[in-house]
């Protein structure tokens, strides 16, 4: 659900800080607020219950339920920023759903990478 816990705190959470300072920027050359704000909304609220989970003790116990607890949230957050993007694009139109997507597709890119460079290495 995240990277290595070591990460310096701006590393871990990039994607979160790169959504929140590109908005007003990206709405001010003229991106779907609408759109930007649904998007951004939907990846910070479900990256903030990644960080709950994963920070529960209690569901790190047991391997199948720590597997079972990842596995849930993983399928559960790529099926509620679908319906994130669906609902930007019916409520506000098309360039909304449009930003919407970008925005997540964005931010899912960023800590997709940074993830990989955090994480943490097996010694030989």
């Amino acid at each position: 659900m995240t990277s290595d816990p070591g990460a310096p705190a701006l590393l871990r959470y990039f994607d979160v800080v790169l959504v929140i300072v590109a908005a007003p920027i990206m709405i001010a050359i003229g991106v779907s607020a609408t759109g930007y704000a649904i998007g951004g909304g939907a990846w910070v609220a479900l990256r903030a219950a990644g960080e709950v989970l994963e920070r529960n003790a209690a569901l790190h116990a047991d391997p199948r339920t720590d597997v079972s607890v990842r596995l849930g949230y993983m399928l559960s957050r790529l099926f509620l920023l679908a319906i994130a993007v669906i609902i930007a694009r019916t409520q506000a139109g098309r360039d909304a759903g449009l930003t919407a997507l970008v925005v997540i597709a964005v931010a899912f890119t960023v800590q997709l990478a940074v993830s990989a460079i955090t994480r943490p290495r097996r010694s030989k």
